[in-house]
């Protein structure tokens, strides 16, 4: 009798965590949605400093801003808005070198619709499906932001994050 129980809350634990997590119709989803991204976030990577913020939703967006410092000078800054729109929510970003040149052609701003949603997880893809940017809250105190291109290892950035 001990194996049969031990056996079924085995069976019933995965579908018990589960529901914390609770999925929406990407229709649905709405930008208070992502409040859970809201914040400092700071960490590292490969050796350098990662330091993201992101404003809470306000109006019909959130707005972001990145930068990657290595061993004491900044690589890369990013300028990072997710929209609403008519179709969903829509991430879009843009790269910028140091002294703010731009990475991408001016008329080149990288888009990632909202394609999947559960409750602290937000994954945004790329129309051609060549990229993926995944947040997923990890607790109250660490944000984990995953980016995927195809045929490339995914870069995984835990941040220290703090709402404020």
């Amino acid at each position: 009798m001990k194996i049969l129980t031990a056996s079924l809350l085995l069976l019933l634990l995965p579908f018990c965590l589960a529901q914390d997590k609770i999925a929406k119709p990407i229709s649905d989803v709405a930008l208070t949605d992502l409040a859970f991204i809201s914040g400092h976030n700071r960490g590292e990577y490969e050796g350098g400093i990662v330091d993201e913020h992101w404003s809470e939703p306000a109006g019909d967006s959130m707005m972001g801003m990145y930068r990657y410092i290595m061993k004491g000078k900044v690589q890369i800054y990013e300028l990072i808005v997710i929209e609403q729109t008519a179709k969903g929510l829509v991430l879009r970003l843009w790269h910028f070198n140091p002294g703010l040149g731009a990475r991408e052609d001016k008329s080149e701003v990288l888009n990632y619709p909202l394609v999947r949603f559960t409750t602290g997880e937000a994954v945004f893809e790329r129309p051609d499906k060549s990229a993926r940017i995944t947040y997923r809250a990890v607790g109250s105190t660490v944000l984990e932001s995953a980016i995927e291109h195809t045929g490339k290892k995914t870069e995984v950035f835990q941040y220290q994050h703090s709402p404020d």
